[in-house]
This record gives C-alpha cells, structure tokens and sequence, in this order.
C-alpha cells in the first residue's frame, strides 16, 4: 500500500520515546523481583475455593461444660448455617446435621461424662453431622445464637439428666455349682488313709477359692464338710441355685493298681462309652436312694418331649467335658484316658451343662501319691478353674460365649453416621 493510503501520525518526540523505554524496563524489573506472582495468587484462590459454594460455614470448634442439670455441646461456626437434629435410640445418641459446611481437623474433646459418653463428628459430602453417643434415652434442646462481639456463630445443645442417675447394669454372674463326690457314711474309693471324700471336698474348697477371685463368677459347694448329700438333691442344688455349670468332682478307683490318668464324663442315656464308663457310673449311682431321679421330674415340667442326647444341654456338656480334661493335660497333671459317656444320676439335667471329673486312679500308686499332695491339690483346682473359664468365655449362656461352634456370629455396630429423617432444619440466625 501507498503512503498515501496510510493515516499519517506525528513523529514521536524524542523525549517521548525515552520515557516510553523507562516504563517498558521498570515493568521488566518488577517481573523479575516477583516471578510468579499472579499464578501464585491464583493457584491460593483455587485451592481455598476449590469444592466450597460461597458462604459455606465452617465449624471451627467444639466445647462443653457439665452442670448439676445438663450438659452442653457449643458448636462455634464461622457464620450462621442451617442446620437439622435427631435424638434416635438403639443406642441412644443425638446428630446434628449442619448443611453447606465443613470441618478441618479440629480437635475433638473428652466429655468426661456418664451422660454424654462421646462425641463424634461425620463429614458427609458438604453436610458436617456432629454425634453425641449417650449412655441412654434423654431430653434434649438445641438452638442457634448468632455472632456477638467476639463471639462467632453457635449451635448449642443442651442435653438433660435424668433426676435420679441409673445404676449401670451389672451383667448376670456367672454361676457355678461344685460337687464334692461321696461325703458322710460314703467314703468312695479309699487307699490305705486316703480317702477319696475328703481328697475331693479340698480340691473343690480350692477350686472354688480360685474361681470366687474371679469378677463376674459365683460359686456354691453342694457340700461345705463331710456330710452325706443324696445324688438327686445335688442336681437339685444347681436347678436351685440357677447354676450356669455342674461340675462333680471325684477320685477313680479299679481292681487293678495299674490304671491311672484323668477322666471326664458327661451324660449318655444310650449307653456308656465303654464296659469300664458303665461299671463306673454303676458303682456311683448306687449311692442314690428312694428319692425320684430329677431327671424324670425335670421332663415333666417341660411343655414339650425333649430328646436329650440332641439337646443344647448335652453338647454344651460335651464341651465343659473337654475344656477341663484340656487344662489337666495340658498342665501334665495327669494322663488323659479321654472324655467319655455314661448315665450318672448326678449329670441328668435338662437345663444345667454337667460334667464329672475323675482325677486320678487311688489304686494307683503313683496317682495316689500325687493326690496326697497339697500342692497337685492346688495345681487340679487350678486347671479345672482355667478349664469352667474357658468354657464361660467360649460357650456359655448369657454371657457373651453362647454360640455354639458352626453358629452365626453377630456384626458389631460400626458406629458410623445416623441416617433417615431428621428433624426439619431450623433457620440461621
């Protein structure tokens, strides 16, 4: 194109074009002393508002304060923000859901109260919910305050005690009934001063110490001294005493010296495990008298025929049987001839797991020996105390053990959010 087709322009003044260049190089200067500057800026303004609408509250604390009457939760927000509460039961616990918020990680505080057991706080989407864990139901109030002063934005929760504070629950004692076998005009089996009525009267006084040391265990003696008790009024102690266990204790005897080791029997109406199981429960049960079997009086309170070789009971017998043949054999107190089945009268229950232990072989001459001592006295209470804890902590009723092996076994509550319909929200102030 032509200069003619062209705008004309003044001619730049010298003077001009030199103050142009001195703002060109400042402008290069303050680059260089700030490199980076406005992506730094713009990367803090991205990372600050990244996800969070405009105006959303942020909970910035919370505390509490006990009193006679109540306890309080204050929750300080940055501004005022809806929010919506729900007191639910099963367990007992209060939520409150603030909308459009959220929480950073800020410090949570100890109630250090039998009312309000714990606080929880559960960050869900942009909706921060706040859990009050209670120890059980109770009155609540919960109302917003707005900015005071100093003061930030609250939502406060008042929680209210009952007038009489209840006694916490005690789990039901574990209850266990001890059988000293023979006693009174019964000796049972006798080597030359050793008899088995007294051997076993001191094991069962040292079980039961052993086990009365331990929380949460009851025991009781159907015998205390050297007294005659029928067999049937013993199974008839632990149907009175609503015993959890039966645990009979004895001392084997045989025509020859040379059988010896533990046993443990538990019931069997079909028949004894072997010749020697029948010839032994014989032998026991010949003390019983005119008395009626229980067992016969049991079946005739229940509402309904029980087959008891497939009933709870007697595979809960089972397994008592074997926890305390375990401990003894474990702790090599004596060889173990196994566990084993026979018809005692003193294991016929319907309701109460039974076992009768036999320690040892008197017509043996060394566990004879052994069933003088003091000390192995001590170390047989002991393994048949370990052996009933077990059995309480794995399978007993009512006590946390109930399921029985191949059982279903119950989820514990995880403790996570509370869901479903809350209150209606309550307006920011």
């Amino acid at each position: 194109m032509s200069r003619q087709g062209r705008s004309e322009r003044a001619p730049t003044s010298p003077v001009r074009r030199a103050g142009r260049a001195r703002g060109r190089a400042a402008r290069a200067r303050g680059r260089l002393r700030r490199p980076g500057a406005p992506a730094a800026a713009l990367a803090l303004l991205l990372i600050l508002g990244a996800g969070v609408p405009a105006g959303a509250a942020e909970l910035l604390r919370i505390r509490t304060w006990g009193g006679d009457e109540h306890f309080r939760v204050v929750l300080d927000l940055s501004e005022p923000a809806v929010h919506e509460d729900r007191v639910v039961g099963d367990p007992d616990r209060v939520a409150i859901n603030l909308r459009d918020s959220r929480a950073g990680d800020l410090a949570i505080p100890e109630t250090g109260d039998w009312m309000v057991q714990r606080i929880r706080i559960n960050r869900l989407g942009m909706t921060v919910q706040v859990v009050l864990d209670l120890a059980g139901p109770a009155r609540t109030k919960i109302f917003d305050l707005p900015p005071e002063g100093d003061r930030p934005a609250r939502v406060v929760c008042d929680v209210f005690r009952p007038r009489a504070r209840p006694k916490p629950e005690r789990p039901p004692a574990f209850v266990v009934v001890l059988d000293p076998g023979h006693g009174g005009r019964d000796p049972g089996a006798v080597h030359r001063r050793l008899q088995e009525k007294e051997i076993v009267l001191d094991v069962a006084r040292r079980a039961a110490a052993r086990l009365g040391r331990e929380p949460g265990v009851e025991v009781h003696l159907t015998r205390q001294r050297d007294t005659f008790v029928s067999l049937a009024g013993r199974a008839r102690r632990a149907q009175q005493e609503s015993a959890d266990i039966f645990i009979s204790i004895h001392v084997n005897g045989a025509r020859s010296g040379a059988p010896r080791g533990a046993e443990v029997f538990f019931l069997s109406l079909a028949g004894a495990s072997d010749v020697a199981a029948r010839e032994l429960a014989a032998l026991e049960n010949a003390a019983v008298t005119e008395e009626a079997d229980p067992l016969l009086g049991e079946i005739a309170e229940l509402p309904f025929a029980v087959d008891l070789l497939k009933t709870d009971t007697v595979r809960r017998s089972s397994l008592l049987a074997e926890a305390i043949l375990d401990r003894l054999v474990e702790s090599r107190l004596a060889a173990s001839r196994g566990v084993k089945q026979a018809n005692f009268v003193v294991l016929r229950s319907c309701r109460v797991p039974s076992a009768l232990v036999e320690l040892g072989f008197l017509s043996n001459p060394e566990d004879a020996r052994q069933l003088a001592s003091d000390g192995h006295r001590e170390a047989l209470a002991g393994a048949i105390a370990e052996g009933v804890l077990e059995f309480r902590d794995r399978f007993a009723r009512r006590h946390g053990g109930a399921a029985l092996p191949g059982g279903p076994a119950e989820a514990p509550d995880a403790g996570g959010p509370v869901s479903g319909r809350l209150n209606p929200p309550a307006p920011s102030r």
